[in-house]
């Protein structure tokens, strides 16, 4: 699919028309923007509705900790000790930039110089310089410090505008050098990009300071580390996203940044548990079945990705540019060695930034290094392990790609003659993309920077109303469309393809159930003579129409069975145990220790647990998976003793014909006194027959204060 470009952006606040858009033609709207306005007199609130609805569809339960997973050797980590530290410089910043240097002859960092650009913060900045000798390090016989830990305080945040600092350093012949963040808290190291190697001294480029200094290695060494395989064990197809770089309303010019930032960060940061694997796991925003071949239902990702791609600013572009100014006085040779080097030392990929002759950059992620080729997870190839940037005779040969996906498939692709090292975090607030994957995992990310819209449907063009999930439809064909505060349009999808209108535009339903998916864009044009369509957003909604008998696996029946409730005694206190169909929660106090003579010492441990699951459907449609979302957590709380002896135990099990079991069994003690676990159980059941015309599905939970299975039982009306 080719997205228009962008010819003259407007802002979604900007825009004002209130606009419907009936399939299939956009042409033919213009005479119901009169009844689209009655419609949709309070827009904001239809809004948040469809939001409210939206979001039963969204990953707030998402099968985010269950799902594929990838063997992978641990990540380097150590430690590096140092002597007392002592400040060297000191100085205040204003907005208008200015250079703090460190004039202490006989000083290890003597003649340092940290350099702020105007603007790159907007208020006055302390900045101080200090520094602590290393004294020993466990980072291996490839990290040899050769400057002090250096440590630089301002505030912490990130400025607007690149900073530079020449840090000085001996750098012997036939050595590389390169900076590297150093966090204490967690073992790691991290590369800084730089823009100049001299022999006495190293320039690095970032956006944030905190604590850092430099390593070398003999070239010698590192040239022979460059004839063996140096690999994150990153993979496209496996650590990548899913849906290609096309742009979208907020970034109409592509997100690449966006893609290349979260696929680091969700690789480096493991939120869904550790070698969990994000290819794939969020396809149709995480809920099943999933739909690889309709990369566009992908919305929370799309929208986590524009969201990401505008941390660098409204104009990627010139962001883009003013970096690669800075990096451009760096050989390939250094650049190549910088990705080697540093994915040797850390065990992640980077960030690689490219930019060409004839204008325009490109954002990717470099994960291995290995037999002369920079190994690429492009953007705008997702999936694809055969992109590499070839290093011969010392030079990083051209790169062909384009801005985006849209400009690859219409056959628009550019050399890209620049390469230079990103990094990760030296750019982008890492604690920002920590805060947007909680906004995607609570389906918010990018309610901001789109269009708010609401969906409509009718029966005639003059009686539009608003449509949310459940809609009951008295009519067999109907009319489809959106209305916003600029103009929209949509495309619609039943089963998966595109659910094409009659001659008369009228979309005829299903009896029963009718899944339609909305693919969403808006004109940022707002230009009837020259459209300029962006994706906006994707959402599934239901309407049913007429019999809604269900044809498949009925519920007949939810009863128990197995209950059992602790008894209190004088060991077993304050016991809880409630469940109904859908949620437990237990808790007690348990006593470990008691002296019949001294009653004031007794020891006890009080646990406290809870779990849910989410509605069992009422039908089933044969051989159909259908998601059950299943949650369990627990802790124990012990009182101080000598020794710990008691760890109890809890479960929740949901079985039966299912495509994907899921069984939580969690066993506390005082070294791992908690448990939290969440995942996506699939039912799936084969077609009933004359003599198998029943079957049940299983919900077993348990915990120290009770039990209780439910049991659903299933009637086949096929």
């Amino acid at each position: 699919m080719r997205h228009p470009r962008l010819v003259r952006p407007v802002l979604a606040a900007l825009c004002c028309t209130l606009l419907l858009t009936w399939l299939p033609s956009c042409d033919s709207v213009d005479e119901f923007i009169e009844q689209a306005g009655d419609a949709v007199k309070d827009v904001g609130g239809f809004v948040k509705d469809a939001a409210d609805e939206a979001k039963e569809h969204l990953p707030q339960d998402s099968p985010g900790t269950g799902g594929p997973t990838a063997n992978r050797p641990p990540r380097p980590t150590g430690t590096i000790t140092t002597g007392p530290s002592a400040m060297v410089a000191s100085q205040v910043i204003d907005a208008n930039g200015g250079t703090v240097r460190v004039d202490k002859p006989g000083e290890p960092l003597d003649g340092l110089e940290l350099t702020v650009p105007a603007g790159a913060y907007s208020d006055t900045r302390q900045f101080n310089i200090s520094h602590a000798p290393v004294n020993e390090h466990t980072f291996g016989q490839y990290f040899n410090p050769a400057t002090p830990l250096v440590i630089v305080e301002n505030g912490g945040e990130y400025s607007s505008e690149p900073m530079t600092m020449r840090i000085p350093v001996d750098i012997p012949p036939n050595h590389f050098a390169m900076a590297f963040y150093y966090d204490d808290e967690k073992g790691t190291l991290e590369g800084i990009p730089f823009s100049s190697i001299e022999s006495d001294s190293i320039t690095i480029v970032t956006s944030h300071f905190c604590t850092l200094l430099v390593s070398i290695i003999n070239n010698t060494l590192l040239d022979d580390l460059l004839k063996t395989d140096i690999d994150s064990h990153f993979r496209p197809g496996i650590d990548d996203w899913q849906f290609p770089n096309y742009g979208t309303w907020s970034t109409p010019n592509g997100k690449c940044a966006g893609h290349a930032l979260s696929e680091l960060w969700y690789f480096c940061e493991q939120p869904d548990g550790v070698d969990r694997t994000l290819y794939g796991r969020y396809d149709r925003n995480g809920v099943a079945p999933a739909t690889p071949e309709l990369w566009q239902d992908d919305s929370l990702g799309i929208r986590l990705a524009s969201r990401i791609q505008g941390l660098l600013g409204l104009n990627w572009s010139s962001t883009a540019v003013r970096l690669m100014r800075l990096l451009t006085t760096v050989s390939d040779e250094l650049t190549f060695k910088a990705f080697a080097y540093t994915i040797q030392l850390t065990g992640e990929p980077q960030y690689v930034g490219i930019s060409s002759s004839a204008g325009g950059a490109h954002a990717m992620v470099c994960y291995r290094v290995h037999h002369g080729n920079l190994y690429i997870a492009d953007p705008n190839y997702p999936g694809n392990t055969e992109r590499r940037i070839e290093f011969k005779d010392g030079a990083l040969r051209p790169y062909n790609s384009a801005a985006n996906a849209a400009d690859i498939a219409a056959g628009n692709g550019q050399q890209y003659e620049t390469i230079r090292y990103g990094a990760k975090t030296a750019f982008v607030d890492w604690k920002e993309l920590g805060q947007r994957w909680q906004e995607f995992k609570s389906g918010n990310i990018g309610w901001d920077i789109f269009p708010q819209y609401q969906l409509l449907i009718g029966e005639t063009k003059d009686q539009p109303v608003p449509l949310t999930d459940g809609f009951k439809s008295p009519s067999k064909k109907i009319l489809l469309g959106g209305t916003a505060l600029c103009p929209i349009g949509v495309k619609v999808y039943r089963d998966g393809t595109l659910f094409e209108p009659g001659a008369d535009g009228m979309h005829e339903l299903y009896d029963g159930d009718n899944l339609l998916g909305f693919e969403v864009y808006g004109d940022r044009n707002h230009d009837p003579q020259n459209r300029a369509w962006e994706y906006i957003d994707f959402v599934y909604v239901n309407v049913t129409y007429g019999d809604q008998e269900c044809r498949g696996w009925v519920l007949e029946s939810v009863t128990t069975r197995n209950a059992y409730l602790a008894e209190e005694n004088e060991g077993w206190q304050d016991l809880t145990f409630t469940s109904s169909d859908g949620r437990f929660t237990g808790s007690g106090r348990y006593r470990l220790y008691h002296d019949v003579n001294r009653p004031g010492d007794d020891r006890f441990a009080t646990t406290s647990s809870s779990g849910t699951w989410t509605a069992l459907p009422q039908c089933i449609k044969a051989d159909t998976p259908a998601a059950v979302q299943v949650q369990l957590s627990s802790s124990v709380v012990y009182d101080p003793m000598e020794s710990y002896h008691w760890s109890p135990d809890f479960y929740l099990i949901i079985t039966g014909p299912m495509a994907h079991e899921v069984a939580f069994s969690q066993n506390l003690n005082h070294v791992q006194p908690t448990a939290q676990q969440s995942e996506e159980a699939i039912i799936q059941i084969p077609a009933g027959t004359a003599t198998w015309n029943t079957t049940e599905v299983i919900v077993r939970i348990g915990c120290p204060e009770g039990n209780i299975d439910y049991v659903y039982t299933y009637v086949w009306r096929g």
